[in-house]
């Protein structure tokens, strides 16, 4: 959802959002990073001396899970999720502006759903869980669970306003 303006500055909101999708960059490079490193300083610990370091293997187990989430948020906020657009061009703007505000709201609603789920899965993990890796409850390994799902709700939440802002603001003028 990286939002550009043309002709004007970039709004207070754009910038943030913006700047929100360059952390969200910088912090699933560094997560894959990390990943690759520890791998192949693992792979190379069991070549090398028939072994490894036991916490490298739950690590990665939860570094998998954060930046798969974490992918999903940016694959989220810059529209490059899945998506089945089959019959789309063939409608009038629009009418597609239209299309897009049903399944943009779908998906918010979809997404309060697994947003609430998430909430009560940690408060599951708190009351039930036990110590994770490093010594830390298991409920802050996944606190990526309610994180992802918010902002994509976010994300869901601000393309809907955006659409139906556009919608509001009636068809564009030609530019020639």
């Amino acid at each position: 959802m990286e939002i550009s303006e043309t002709d004007a500055a970039p709004s207070l909101a754009s910038r943030i959002l913006n700047t929100i999708i360059t952390l969200e960059e910088v912090l699933l490079s560094i997560l894959l990073t990390i990943m690759i490193l520890l791998a192949c300083y693992q792979i190379g610990l069991r070549w090398f001396t028939s072994g490894g370091l036991a916490w490298i293997d739950p690590l990665l187990r939860y570094l998998v899970l954060w930046s798969g989430l974490l992918g999903a948020v940016l694959a989220t906020a810059r529209n490059n999720h899945i998506a089945l657009d089959a019959v789309s061009y063939l409608l009038q703007r629009r009418l597609k502006l239209w299309v897009h505000l049903l399944v943009d709201g779908f998906c918010v609603l979809v997404s309060v759903f697994l947003f609430r789920a998430t909430l009560l899965f940690i408060k599951s993990e708190i009351e039930y869980g036990g110590p994770g890796l490093f010594g830390l409850d298991t409920w802050l390994w996944f606190l990526i669970f309610p994180l992802a799902f918010g902002m994509i709700l976010l994300n869901f939440s601000i393309d809907a306003v955006s659409t139906l802002s556009n919608l509001l603001r009636g068809p564009e003028p030609d530019k020639r």
